[in-house]
């Protein structure tokens, strides 16, 4: 018996917006057929293949799963609405403005039994796929994510803009509470944080130091993991892994290197495959919803100590 196809919406067909639109219509499994925008300019190009619409109540009917890609502000809104008419819904990060909006949304996924998946692209690179299975017990995590100036992102300040990926990725590889938190931030270009950095101490031993800025020359993503005798270089541009550890046998040398190359992959497809498996299968996505409010927590307490 063939696979029905799974009828789906984007809601924001704005810059990402029209990734999410490209990904969902390559996708064998789904049927696009609805885009949605308030802003009328940016259908024009498609409104002869796609159906339409600036209103996305209209749509409710037609969709068995919708895909948020809009400003943050409107993510509990529009979730909340197509969660109560029992719909999959995928969130672009971050996953609502309050954590409060974060529970509310849980809360009515599970009610419903729907399926909430949030949009943390890094965990679909495969060096943080690789790696997570290598970490054993980090003594101490250093991250950097230096961005080029992009105003589309700036109704959020740095931290749930950008190191929320990175707080989400070192969240999922310590496993411990955290005892403390200390952040340092500045406005640059916009009237929000635009550079930042965050410290933070587990109740584990484990620290974490966290810089990110939207206002680099260059972009760069990276992650160095420091464990007893081992140290792990990962490059999500490259994307790359390097493993440096301390030989135990005697040997001339006293450390042993391991370099991976991988294969540059497509994240945001591997997202939303993972969407809509979750859908077919009934299973918990990779970052599902509760994840998605625990990075925004954090991404709270952070910008609330800066």
């Amino acid at each position: 018996m063939k696979k029905q196809k799974i009828r789906i919406g984007v809601i924001g067909i704005g810059y990402l917006g029209k990734f999410h639109l490209e990904k969902f219509q390559k996708n064998k499994d789904c049927q696009l057929v609805w885009l949605i925008d308030k802003n009328i300019k940016n259908l024009k190009n498609y409104k002869d293949k796609y159906n339409v619409s600036t209103n996305y109540k209209e749509i409710v009917n037609d969709v068995d799963a919708v895909s948020i890609v809009t400003p943050t502000v409107n993510h509990y809104e529009i979730a909340r609405y197509f969660i109560e008419k029992n719909k999959h819904v995928l969130i672009e990060k971050p996953m609502t403005q309050t954590v409060s909006e974060a529970k509310k949304l849980i809360n009515l996924a599970k009610k419903h039994k729907k399926t909430i998946q949030i949009g943390h692209l890094e965990r679909f690179n495969p060096v943080i796929r690789k790696v997570s299975s290598l970490i054993k017990n980090p003594l101490f995590i250093e991250v950097h994510r230096l961005a080029q100036f992009n105003p589309r992102s700036t109704d959020v300040n740095v931290i749930y803009d950008l190191m929320i990926h990175d707080i989400d990725i070192t969240t999922s590889l310590v496993p411990s509470k955290i005892k403390k938190i200390s952040s340092f931030g500045k406005s640059i270009i916009t009237n929000k944080i635009d550079i930042a950095n965050a410290r933070l101490e587990f109740f584990n031993g484990t620290i974490a130091n966290l810089t990110a800025s939207r206002i680099s020359q260059k972009s760069e993503r990276k992650i160095r993991i420091f464990e007893k005798d081992k140290y792990l270089s990962l490059d999500f541009l490259q994307p790359k892994l390097k493993i440096v550890e301390k030989v135990k046998k005697k040997s001339s040398k006293l450390f042993k290197t391991l370099e991976y190359n991988y294969k540059k992959t497509d994240a945001l497809n591997d997202e939303i495959i993972d969407f809509i498996n979750s859908i077919r299968m009934n299973k918990k996505p990779l970052v599902d919803g509760i994840q998605g409010m625990e990075a925004l927590k954090l991404a709270a307490a952070i910008s609330k100590k800066l």
